[in-house]
């Protein structure tokens, strides 16, 4: 397998649906599908190229794909404890005031 093809089809896909997840209108919709048939052809085009290589190099690009993958993770992990920790007061604030003025009733 190709990482650097894997590699790309793998953030399109992501663009590709979180575009699509996030935003409505027909255009972003449009996008969103030419992103996620990219990345259908990037996984193609790596799994083609793989059939080429033989086995060390097969065993090395998985650990550079495992790597990545490990990457993103750690990375969405602390993003989320970063924001999470500079937002929460603020966030459980307008709840409260949503809640005094009688707007919103919030359960967690």
């Amino acid at each position: 397998m190709c990482p650097i093809c894997w590699i790309s089809g793998f953030i399109a896909a992501l663009f590709g649906g979180s575009l699509l997840a996030i935003v409505n209108h027909p255009i972003s919709w449009i996008l969103s599908v030419v992103l996620i048939l990219y990345a259908g052809f990037k996984f193609y085009e790596a799994k083609q190229k793989g059939k080429k290589m033989n086995d060390d190099t097969k065993a090395k690009n998985r650990r550079t794909i495992f790597r990545f993958v490990q990457g993103v993770i750690v990375g969405s992990i602390a993003s989320i404890a970063i924001f999470y920790s500079l937002t929460f007061k603020e966030h459980q604030r307008m709840h409260d005031l949503l809640e005094k003025h009688g707007i919103e009733k919030h359960e967690h």
